[in-house]
């Protein structure tokens, strides 16, 4: 039952691991022998707060909005000069812009996109054409080169798995845009890119 709970809740292997080894203390405790009217197990005190931090998160899951804070998103406009969103990436070293219009949410600009820009213009050999729009430049993202839209409700171990899954599918971008209800229309609140991944994974942490 154990297994079954955290592959159906998607838990990490290590909270996966830790549920299975509690599940067998608890049965020692309960129907192991007893020896002098005491049970053969005991949990340490480390253990029993292990067992209480697990259970805190799975009845109450950490979100990762949360944990990785909200913030403004720097975003960029179809219209917008492609040498806006080269500024945005040699000032502060993103790798993806979401595109915004006034309809809301149009993808996501990725330095794999703008390479592959670059390597036409010095194809066509016309020089760099720092005011083409964005629009034009976005044209080069290849399949998979995306952001989910994801409600601010989204857990860690959610925000995780479709992370995850997004990169063993091969896909470049494989980030979220965390809004108000994941509609496309909504504020971006937060980007969330593979480096979180090293953030949200301290946050399922136990020892």
């Amino acid at each position: 039952m154990a297994r079954e709970y955290a592959d159906k809740k998607r838990l990490p292997n290590h909270h996966k691991s830790a549920l299975v080894a509690f599940a067998s203390l608890r049965n020692a405790i309960s129907h192991g022998t007893y020896y002098g009217g005491r049970p053969i197990a005991e949990p340490v005190e480390a253990v029993v707060l292990e067992i209480e931090r697990l259970r805190q998160q799975i009845l109450e899951p950490p979100l990762a909005l949360t944990v990785l804070g909200s913030g403004k998103v720097c975003v960029v406009q179809p219209d917008d000069p492609i040498s806006v969103a080269l500024d945005h990436v040699r000032t502060f070293g993103y790798s993806q812009l979401p595109v915004y219009d006034g309809d809301g949410y149009r993808g996501v600009l990725t330095t794999n996109a703008i390479a592959r820009w670059l390597a036409d213009q010095l194809t066509r050999n016309t020089g760099i054409a720092e005011e083409e729009p964005v629009s034009q430049v976005l044209a080069f993202a290849e399949p998979g080169e995306d952001a989910l839209l994801v409600p601010r409700t989204i857990t860690v171990v959610d925000a995780i798995d479709k992370l995850s899954r997004g990169r063993q599918a091969g896909q470049l971008s494989a980030a979220l845009i965390i809004t108000q209800n994941g509609n496309s229309k909504e504020k971006p609140l937060r980007l969330v890119a593979p480096y979180d991944l090293p953030l949200l994974t301290a946050a399922l942490a136990i020892t």
